[in-house]
């Protein structure tokens, strides 16, 4: 980083400042402590953290906490103090338990008290710095003692601060030279380490009030005081002091910036000084845009540039130079109704001046002076244009057509014979006329030198808001509208009907004369040659599906603004690129008609909060993938302990078949963009479908050999390496090759057995068969004689029953008609009307008694049920035949049996319905009248339903009635396990249910509105 400021040997100046953008890291995204004193990054990429509470690794996605724990190989002291990673071993200065170590690969912490005899040294155990004297050793500081550590063969030895005070402990060691080492205590004081002789002896030149120290060449040491800088001159041996801007500041630390430029931290207070000592003051500003003052305490790079520090009491700052993508600008200017979030709608760019429609009125940004102007018109102006003369316009809601007047700097109000003074679109279409599209009362075509209005008609209609328009490279107009898209030349209009939505926002002609469209719904090109239209919308990788602007780059990439922030068509690879407000859009959401592409290629987007230039020649690019790793694998929801990340290969039972794994991308430039496929090699056949999530899980997943595969790739969509983890679910015991053996070698053996063993049994059975067959064939001689005679007397016996029945049958059937016969004549003798009225219904009864001894009479077999559904209707119908009325039979049966010695109560129960309905149903009525039987099984259930087309009776009849045919009835439905219903329709409707069911007559009242 350069500065253009300078501070020079002499009186102290007023330092200039720097503010940078940085990403915080603090307790809600899980780290332990906001103390961060400490920071690495290890082999695979995972940035480490040490706090006062605890051991933070952080992937960019999620935080790892490692606490103190009293079980073997756990962290004896999570109060870290410095850190240092190599060969997979970080090595840890801890507060009360010295140097201790995490071994990556074996998962395990290690302390060293065996090795540190705290009893003879007990200050050993507060350790504050740890520094790497080569590949081999380590230099540690502690109280009162400074410590080396070979690494190979973990041996330490102890080099007593012998200064004669106590509790003084070392707080930075750098390369001195000759071998040895510079080092600072918190006393203020400086000692020399000799590497090659193995002693600590104090350092000649004696600065006052040392507390860090950095190398800044091999000439020159900076030394930061509590009074300030010094400089030490190693090749003249001298110490200078550096009257720098910073002045008599305390200094608490130096960190190497970059290759130019070192961070100085002062208490709330840090600066950038370059090799020269000039000097800028860093100013940190958060995502909330508020500078946060803190006192650097670590730092430390990763692979991408991005620069990482650990603060005291803020957590972990993140900054990278290329972090955003863009600028966001905002209007600053002294009038305005509000300061932040101006609205902006449309742009125009002449020379150096931009011109903007705001939500105020109009604005205009000279870029020579960084100065803005606004005309205040207290409406929402929407349009800007100038014409082929030169003349500017401008138009919005509230305003009318205004006019720029370029000698006063005002916008004048063009009069216009209109009522509509919402213009919301001005159309150059010739050099000598403007189209003028208002809100509601549509387009109009006005001569620029008279102000002559022409109404514009299209297809018939009048064009309504329509907000934008195109000419193209041909000289057709292509009008924008709510009522859709309308390509308009010399001869005819043409109306584009099947595009994604009707609401067009916004045109653009690419670099091959296709038009692009954007609508409420998605994004259109279309074809002029074929009149093929493509859609895309969020399926296909935009943000969102409302398109507000739209602008085509000079590599014919289409740009558009939505409702979350911009989008990136590369028209090559058909794939979108987006960006949010974290690339630096000043809002995700954007205005309609604030686009723009200028002469340069340079594209603008206006929304809610001010505009961004886009120049694509000078978008940063991130071009590195980062480390993809299988870092936890969860079997049931639950991880396993098996360090995942350095053993790739982990063998699991047959019941362990709910497998998560969990995958991460070590890229945190945009890690909330990083992508990832993956595949399941075993179980999928291709890759799995690009996704942001960070794991998948599989079910059910059959005894084999598996290998989980996923690559991840960054905000870029540039894929990295490929990580790879194996699992073997082993089969159970009865699905192992071995068992299947032993079960195939048994079986054989059982089979011959068996088959032995029949062979010898059939033989002893055949003989034993052979006796028996001897034996039982002379029985059944003798037996075969015995029954011809039986069979004999037995056909005679059943000729003279068949006989007897037959005889009887005709008997009853007679004498039963006989009394049909006496009933009639006493009938027809009696002049007792109510008499006569009982003796018809008792010969009813005796005839339906009659047809029922007919119909068990007929039957060719003797059984115990008989179809009740042919009984019922073949009864019906001899009754009403028998009653000397016409009555219409409707019928709805289904095949049923019942028993015969129930069949008497069914069919009495019948006739005194049907006597019924003749004696007192149709005794008015002048229609047909008509009997319906119904015959159903509903829920295992016996169901029958009477109904007849009289005038009707109801419950309150029945229980009131002195019939006794009623009465009758309850006593035969009852000894038919039965019970009934009376509904209330046209008619009578009686309804007959078994009792003893689980649904009761009341649930059948309840549910069967379909038969009433």
């Amino acid at each position: 980083m350069l500065f253009c400021a300078s501070v020079f040997y002499g009186k102290a100046q007023l330092i200039p400042s720097d503010t940078i953008s940085v990403k915080t890291i603090a307790q809600e995204d899980g780290l332990s402590q906001l103390n961060a004193l400490t920071l690495d990054f290890d082999r695979l990429g995972y940035l480490w953290i040490g706090t006062e509470n605890g051991l933070n690794r952080y992937n960019g996605h999620q935080m790892t906490v490692f606490k103190t724990g009293t079980k073997p190989h756990q962290l004896k002291d999570d109060h870290i103090r410095a850190m240092y990673h190599s060969n997979d071993t970080l090595w840890l200065a801890t507060n009360t338990h010295s140097i201790c170590a995490y071994v990556q690969k074996r998962n395990k912490f290690l302390s060293f008290e065996d090795k540190l005899d705290f009893n003879k040294f007990p200050s050993l155990k507060f350790a504050y710095t740890l520094t790497p004297i080569n590949e081999r050793y380590l230099l540690a500081g502690t109280i009162d003692y400074c410590v080396l550590i070979d690494r190979k063969t973990l041996e330490f030895e102890v080099f007593p601060i012998n200064s004669g005070v106590d509790n003084e402990y070392i707080t930075s060691i750098i390369p001195f030279k000759n071998g040895s080492f510079l080092l600072s205590t918190n006393y203020k004081r400086t000692y020399v380490f000799n590497f090659s002789e193995k002693c600590l002896s104090p350092f000649v030149a004696k600065p006052k009030g040392v507390q860090a120290l950095i190398k800044l060449d091999e000439e020159r040491i900076l030394i930061g005081t509590e009074k300030g800088l010094f400089v030490y001159d190693l090749i003249e041996g001298v110490l200078k002091e550096l009257p720098s801007a910073i002045g008599k500041k305390n200094i608490s630390g130096f960190f190497r910036w970059d290759d130019k430029n070192i961070l100085v931290s002062a208490a709330n207070h840090n600066y950038l000084i370059n090799r020269n000592f000039q000097c800028k003051e860093l100013i940190f500003i958060g995502h909330k845009g508020s500078a946060m003052q803190t006192t650097i305490c670590s730092l430390s790079k990763d692979n991408q540039g991005g620069i990482w520090m650990g603060t005291k009491g803020r957590g972990v700052f993140y900054y990278h130079p290329e972090q955003q993508k863009f600028t966001p600008h905002r209007i600053s200017v002294s009038n305005a109704p509000k300061k932040d979030f101006i609205s902006i709608f449309n742009f125009l760019k002449e020379g150096d001046t931009l011109w903007m429609a705001t939500e105020f009125g109009l604005a205009r940004h000279q870029k020579s002076t960084d100065q803005y102007k606004l005309y205040l018109t207290n409406n929402l102006d929407y349009t800007l244009a100038k014409d082929a003369r030169g003349t500017l316009w401008a138009g919005g809601f509230g305003d009318g057509l205004l006019r720029y007047n370029r000698k006063s700097d005002i916008f004048e109000n063009v009069t216009l014979p209109i009522s509509d003074k919402d213009v919301i679109q001005i159309t150059p279409v010739s050099k000598d006329s403007i189209w003028i599209h208002t809100w509601s009362e549509g387009i109009y075509a006005m001569n620029i030198h008279n102000q002559k209005l022409t109404k514009k008609v299209f297809n018939g209609t009048s064009l309504i808001r329509s907000r934008n328009s195109l000419v193209d490279s041909n000289g057709d107009v292509w009008l924008a509208s709510d009522n859709g898209l309308y390509q308009v030349n010399k001869d005819e209009t043409e109306y584009y009907s099947s595009l994604s939505n009707e609401r067009v926002f916004c045109i653009a002609e690419d670099l091959n004369g296709n038009i692009w469209a954007g609508t409420a719904k998605g994004l259109n090109k279309i074809n002029t040659e074929t009149g093929e239209i493509t859609y895309y919308k969020q399926q296909e990788g935009l943000p969102n599906d409302f398109i507000y602007g739209l602008e085509v780059d000079k590599k014919n990439n289409i740009w558009v603004s939505t409702n979350y922030g911009l989008s990136q068509l590369d028209t090559q690879t058909e794939t979108f690129t987006n960006y949010t407000e974290q690339d630096g859009l000043q809002n995700n959401e954007f205005n309609g008609k604030a686009s723009y592409k200028d002469n340069y290629g340079n594209l603008y987007f206006g929304g809610m909060n001010g505009y961004n230039i886009i120049n694509i020649d000078s978008i940063a690019m991130n071009d590195v993938a980062g480390n993809t790793i299988v870092e936890d694998i969860q079997l049931f929801g639950k991880s396993i302990d098996a360090n995942v990340v350095y053993n790739k290969s982990l063998d699991l039972s047959y019941e362990e078949d709910v497998i998560t794994f969990n995958f991460v991308n070590l890229n945190y430039l945009w890690p909330e963009k990083n992508h990832f496929r993956f595949m399941l090699k075993g179980f999928d056949k291709d890759w799995r479908p690009v996704t942001q999530q960070h794991s998948s899980t599989y079910t059910n997943l059959n005894p084999g050999t598996y290998t989980f595969k996923v690559q991840g790739a960054n905000n870029e969509m540039l894929w990295g390496n490929t990580d790879s983890f194996r699992i073997n679910i082993k089969a159970p015991w009865y699905q192992t090759l071995w068992f299947k053996i032993l079960m195939a070698f048994s079986f054989f053996v059982i089979l011959a057995g068996a088959v032995h063993f029949r062979h010898k049994r059939q033989i002893k059975v055949n003989r034993m068969l052979s006796e028996m067959v001897e034996e039982r064939t002379n029985k059944l001689v003798k037996t075969n004689i015995a029954l011809k005679d039986s069979l004999e007397v037995t056909r005679k016996q059943k000729k003279n029953i068949s006989y007897l029945m037959q005889e009887l049958n005709h008997r009853v059937k007679n004498n039963l008609q006989l009394m049909t016969s006496l009933i009639d004549f006493q009938s027809i003798n009696s002049r007792d009307e109510l008499q006569s009225s009982q003796l018809k219904q008792l010969q009813s009864r005796i005839f339906t008694l009659a047809k029922i001894h007919d119909s068990l009479s007929q039957q060719k077999e003797i059984s115990k049920n008989v179809r009740l559904d042919k009984f019922i209707h073949q009864l019906t119908l001899d009754i009403i035949s028998f009653s000397g009325f016409y009555i219409k039979l409707e019928t709805e049966f289904i095949p049923m049996v019942f028993p015969n010695d129930k069949l008497t109560y069914v069919g009495l129960v019948l006739n005194e319905l049907i006597t019924n309905s003749i004696k007192h149903a149709f005794e008015d009525t002048k229609d047909t009248p008509i009997i319906s039987l119904f015959l159903k099984n509903q829920d295992d259930q016996l169901v029958f339903e009477y109904r007849d087309n009289g005038k009707g009776c109801s419950k309150e009849d029945i229980d009131t009635s002195e019939s006794m045919g009623f009465k009758l009835i309850e006593l035969l439905i009852d000894e038919l396990g039965m019970e009934f219903i009376v509904k209330t329709t046209k008619g009578s409707h009686f309804v007959f249910v078994e009792k003893g069911k689980e649904s009761s007559i009341r649930n059948y009242e309840t549910t069967s509105k379909n038969f009433g």
